[in-house]
């Protein structure tokens, strides 16, 4: 990929200007960018403002919100340094990037000197990437506080700098395309007739489009009364779809598949995976549940409190070093890099008015991980951990959101597998039977979300009310659960649905089809945990990102979601354990 190409990618995230890779949120209390909602990303991101969050299973040990450690410097492995990053970016920095713009269009025009060009070039990528590099750090402080204004102003007009930047920058990149210049062949090397094709669809109106995208965010986030989310959302939609249509696709669902989540399997492929999860894991979750309602049960008080303590407790306030413990025996480089994550490239906040969910973004070069509030707890730290682990072999832009969401729940279930032993076994008991209701109840309802995007996506929402939203979404439940059921024992959909489509649109379905992936390496765990780390590593460190989701994991030699031998391999372990 040349210069320009490789910079041109980057559209693709800005679409969702403020994206993420991955946190975990509870329907009650998600965040953005996660169920972690999806969270408004970054370029130089993927999506997740609030990263898909997991459903919590109802009736479950009370959660209540981990304490975060203040400010100070680290005093052991465990404890984060909990520095924010600091935005610097300034109207100079601004007026020399349009500079530099014109500079590299007069050369590129002339095509004379291609030394000269190449030069242009370094310097206008070198100053691209600490505009989008500064806009990762904006959005960070915005979701460190919402509630602040001078923090949401700074996050609007950054985006607003970035998204007219980029603009520019391919508006430069058509006309000399559209020229006759001799250095067009150095320019355009290796472009297919997608790319070329995108850039001459690329026009003002998107840049607009993408602009109150944005600001539909923020007020979506900023708003409690329904009715307006329901007007904010039904606009979002219309946008959304606009954009589409100037690419020349039907609508957004189908647009961000390929252009934003890059899946590599078929919309039948993907009514294959719900087939089998109503045939099966409707079931499963209500089986799971009982298990661990009836585990959880027969603890003692005592130990029930350390059951709930592992769950949902702030991952330093646990007497033991579980993490540390855990990457202890893992690769080396893993070990040290996820250890750099906690100690400097973190932010763990506590304040009011942050998002409860988390993250993982590019900052230029630097992975950084932010934790809100209730999130940091064990689980959420290790799978972030993944996240930042494979950003570090890999640019966080160019890794299949499919496959970014393997890199984190795949070390969740290898720390689940790894703590067997760690403590109690009835204790040890219970945290599995939570995790397994967790995950399933996770898979569920993402697909739930993926359905309901893609019928009103393919809607048209002009006049739709909060009921014609949620008479979608219950017809969708009622194929896996009995309404009466779910709003019980699984969850108020109609309220999940409100929490996590907006800031990270079509973004739900990884979440679902990287558990299958994560779910099976763990069954690889059981029985040599070695080379299940093995799996892991190269699936981090070594990927083939031009193979996709599918290629990489089918070359590790984990089941896909469309595999049914999965399914039938979890209704054995689930019902194993009754």
């Amino acid at each position: 990929m040349n210069r320009i190409q490789k910079l041109l990618s980057l559209l693709l995230v800005l679409l969702m200007l403020v994206g993420m890779v991955g946190c975990q949120n509870p329907p009650e209390t998600t965040g953005s960018q996660s169920l972690e909602q999806p969270g408004t990303s970054t370029p130089a991101t993927q999506p997740s403002s609030t990263a898909p969050t997991q459903t919590t299973p109802p009736t479950t040990p009370p959660t209540t919100p981990p304490t975060v450690p203040p400010t100070t410097a680290p005093k052991d492995p465990q404890a984060p340094a909990n520095v924010p990053p600091v935005y610097e970016l300034t109207q100079e920095d601004v007026d020399e990037y349009y500079r530099l713009l014109g500079e590299c269009e007069t050369l590129a025009l002339a095509g004379e000197d291609m030394t000269a060009i190449e030069n242009a070039f370094d310097a206008l990528d070198a100053l691209y990437e600490f505009l989008f590099a500064q806009n990762s750090v904006a959005s960070i402080l915005y979701y460190s506080n919402m509630k602040d204004q001078a923090l949401t102003d700074q996050h609007l007009g950054c985006m607003d700098i970035c998204t007219e930047a980029n603009s520019a920058y391919i508006q430069m990149t058509r006309r000399v395309y559209l020229s006759d210049t001799p250095a067009k062949e150095m320019l355009f090397e290796g472009w297919s007739e997608q790319d070329i094709a995108f850039l001459l669809s690329y026009s003002d109106e998107v840049v607009q489009l993408n602009k109150r995208i944005s600001e539909i965010t923020v007020e979506y986030q900023n708003t409690r009364d329904d009715n307006t989310k329901i007007e904010l959302y039904k606009e979002m939609v219309t946008v959304n779809n606009q954009i589409a249509q100037l690419s020349g696709y039907d609508n957004y669902y189908t647009y961000a598949s390929e252009l934003v989540c890059n899946r590599d399997y078929s919309a039948d492929q993907i009514e294959q995976m719900r087939g089998y999860a109503k045939q099966y894991m409707a079931d499963l979750y209500k089986t799971a549940l009982e298990t661990y309602r009836k585990n959880y049960g027969r603890l003692s008080s005592v130990k029930q409190n350390s059951v709930d303590a592992f769950l949902n407790k702030d991952y330093t306030s646990i007497r033991a070093d579980h993490i540390g413990n855990y990457l202890a025996v893992m690769p080396d480089a893993m070990e040290a890099h996820i250890l750099t994550m906690i100690r400097e490239d973190s932010l763990f906040t506590k304040e009011y008015g942050a998002m409860a969910g988390a993250f993982t973004t590019t900052i230029g070069e630097r992975s950084y991980c932010f934790f809100g509030p209730g999130y940091a707890n064990l689980a959420t730290v290790v799978h972030e951990g993944g996240h930042y682990y494979a950003s570090q072999y890999n640019d966080l832009n160019s890794i299949p959101l499919d496959l970014a969401e393997t890199h984190s729940q795949a070390n969740e279930w290898l720390f689940f597998a790894y703590l067997d032993g760690k403590f109690a076994a009835n204790e040890y008991q219970c945290v599995l039977d939570y995790r397994f209701c967790s995950d399933l109840s996770t898979i569920l309802s993402c697909l739930m979300i993926d359905e309901f995007e893609q019928k009103v996506y393919s809607s048209d929402v002009s006049s739709f009310t909060a009921n014609d939203f949620d008479a979608i979404m219950d017809s969708i439940v009622t194929e896996y659960f009995d309404l009466s059921y779910s709003e019980t024992n699984f969850a108020d959909m109609n309220s999940f649905w409100r929490l996590v489509v907006v800031d990270h649109p079509v973004y739900y379905l990884s979440y679902a089809v990287s558990a299958v992936a994560a779910i099976d390496l763990y069954t690889v765990a059981l029985e040599d945990f070695a080379g299940a780390s093995e799996i892991y590593r190269k699936l981090c460190e070594e990927p083939v990102l031009e193979a996709g989701f599918l290629g990489n994991i089918t070359a590790a030699g984990l089941s896909g979601p469309f595999d049914e031998s999965f399914y039938l391999e979890l209704q054995a372990i689930i019902n194993s354990r009754k």
